[in-house]
C-alpha cells in the first residue's frame, strides 16, 4: 500500500525522512494500529472522507470531497487507522521537529491533538494544485513547494531544539539545556513547543521505537538486550511502558502481523 520516496533535495533531507505515496494492492478494508513515533506526518488526500475520533481515524473514498490535509500530533497512545478502500494520498514524513521549518506556527499549535485537519489556506491551495497534475509529477511539485516554504533558523531556539533531538536519549535535561545554550526552563518550554512533548516522554518513545524496530526485524534477543541498554529499571518498568504505547502485553503484541510503514514506522495489522 505504501511507496516511500526519499527527497531529491539535500536541503529537504535534513527535515524530511521520506514521502509516502499510497497505491492499491492490499485487501480492503485495511485496518492497522499506528504507534508513537519519533517523527510526525502531514498527509494530503483527495476524494477522501476523513473521520477523526479519539485514537481512531478512518478514511473512505468519496468523489464529492476535494483535497484535505491531516496532520499528526505527538502520538502517545496507539491509534487505530482504517482505510475502507484505496484513497489518493501523499504523505510528508518529517524528522522529530522538522515540520516547524515549513510553518510560521510551532508544531504544538499546529497539531495539539493526535490527529487534526490542517486549516491553512496556502497549503489548501497547493493541495488543489497538486492533485490536478499527473501522478508522476507530484513529488517534484511537492518538493518545489516545500523548498519555497522552507525557513532558515540559524542559531535560534528552533535550530537548537532540532539539534538536541538526537541527544535526548544520551543526555540529561541539564546537559541538553547546556548544549543548547539555554536555561533548563527555556529548554523545556521550547522543546515541548517544537517537538510536541517533554524530553522525558520523547526519551520513552525513543526506547519504545528501538524495541519495536528490533521486534519487527525478528531480533529474538530484543527483550533482554533493551532491558540492559535502554535504561529500563527492570522488566516491570519495561512492560509498563510497552503497554502504555501499544495497549497490550509484549507476549500478545509479538504474535501480531506487522506492516512496514514510512521507513521509520511499523504498523500492526488488525
Amino acid at each position: 500500500m505504501f511507496t516511500n520516496i526519499i527527497p531529491l533535495s539535500d536541503q529537504l533531507k535534513k527535515y524530511i525522512t521520506c514521502f509516502t505515496v499510497s497505491h492499491p494492492g492490499e485487501t480492503f478494508p485495511l485496518r492497522y494500529t499506528a504507534f508513537p513515533n519519533l517523527g510526525t506526518c502531514l498527509a494530503l488526500f483527495n476524494h477522501t472522507s476523513i473521520s477523526i475520533q479519539p485514537n481512531e481515524v478512518t478514511f473512505t473514498r468519496d468523489e464529492t470531497h476535494g483535497p484535505e490535509i491531516i496532520v499528526l500530533g505527538r502520538l502517545t497512545q496507539p491509534t487505530l487507522i482504517t482505510f475502507n478502500n484505496p484513497v489518493n494520498e501523499i504523505s510528508i514524513n518529517f524528522t522529530p521537529s522538522g515540520i516547524n521549518f515549513f510553518f510560521e506556527l510551532p508544531f504544538l499549535e499546529i497539531a495539539a491533538q493526535s490527529h487534526q485537519l490542517l486549516n491553512e489556506s496556502k497549503w489548501s491551495r497547493f493541495a488543489s494544485q497538486l492533485f490536478s497534475i499527473p501522478l508522476e509529477k507530484r513529488i517534484e511539485c511537492l518538493e518545489e513547494f516545500l523548498l519555497l516554504n522552507l525557513s532558515v533558523h540559524k542559531g535560534d531556539p528552533l535550530e537548537r531544539i532540532y539539534n538536541s533531538t538526537s541527544k535526548v536519549d544520551k543526555l540529561t535535561v541539564k546537559e541538553l539545556a547546556a548544549s543548547a545554550c539555554m536555561s533548563e526552563r527555556n529548554f523545556l518550554r521550547y522543546f515541548k513547543k517544537y517537538v510536541g512533548c517533554t524530553p522525558s516522554l520523547f526519551k520513552k518513545i525513543i526506547r519504545f521505537r528501538n524495541v519495536l524496530d528490533a521486534q519487527y526485524s525478528k531480533n529474538t534477543n530484543a527483550y533482554h538486550r533493551f532491558l540492559i541498554t535502554e535504561d529500563y529499571y527492570d522488566s516491570s518498568h519495561f512492560r509498563k511502558e510497552f503497554v502504555q504505547f501499544t495497549g497490550c502485553a509484549l507476549r500478545s503484541f509479538t504474535k501480531g502481523t506487522f506492516l512496514p510503514g514510512n521507513g521509520s514506522s511499523v504498523f500492526k495489522l488488525m
